[in-house]
């Protein structure tokens, strides 16, 4: 009978566990997010573009005469590579000529004008480096006289371009370097620009 008894519980025991054990469900596999590279379509990385720039513009002779500039720029992007670009800038107030022992300031005019291409060098989406090479007018407008130089000019610069064609840019551009100029006798004499602005691109 002990036997008998010990034998109905053993198989109500084991059912048991074997009841309980169905109804355990099997785990589901975790999902993990994988990151995603957003990039933003609405910019643009190609076609014609205009700007607006401000400058300071600074020529280097026997005095350092320097003065603020507008800046009108006009190009082409054929990709987010290669571009070429169209600049002309002028001085809007007047100059301040340093001679040493005085600061003064007078009415002359610090100008260029010139045509570069425009390589680029793309780091992250929208943003690039890029580099300036071509031909350019130089003049410096000085006493009712006016000082000419054209050739090589060459600049450095990075730009941003937001979205809906809209971007800015920073660059240097070096004008002239070299002695003498147009006249002007004097060794070692430099005439540059640094550019601040924004552009559209259609």
């Amino acid at each position: 009978m002990k036997k008998l008894v010990s034998t109905v519980a053993l198989l109500a025991i084991t059912a048991n566990l074997s009841m309980a054990g169905g109804n355990i469900q099997p785990m589901e596999p975790i999902e993990v997010a994988q990151p995603e590279l957003v990039v933003d379509e609405d910019i643009k990385y190609n076609g014609a573009y205009v700007g607006l720039g401000m400058t300071h513009m600074v020529m280097n002779e026997a005095v350092t005469t320097d003065g603020y500039a507008l800046s009108f720029v006009a190009g082409y992007y054929f990709n987010k590579y290669f571009g070429v670009e169209a600049r002309y800038s002028r001085s809007v107030v007047d100059v301040d000529i340093d001679r040493g022992a005085e600061i003064v300031s007078q009415s002359d005019v610090l100008e260029n004008m010139g045509i570069y291409f425009k390589p680029m060098l793309n780091l992250t989406s929208g943003f690039s480096f890029y580099g300036l090479a071509g031909y350019g007018q130089a003049n410096y407008e000085k006493e009712d006289k006016t000082y000419t130089e054209e050739g090589f000019q060459w600049g450095l610069g990075a730009k941003y371009e937001l979205a809906e064609g809209l971007g800015l840019f920073v660059d240097y551009l070096d004008m002239y370097n070299d002695d003498n100029f147009d006249g002007i006798m004097v060794k070692d004499i430099t005439y540059g620009s640094v550019t601040v602005g924004t552009t559209y691109t259609f």
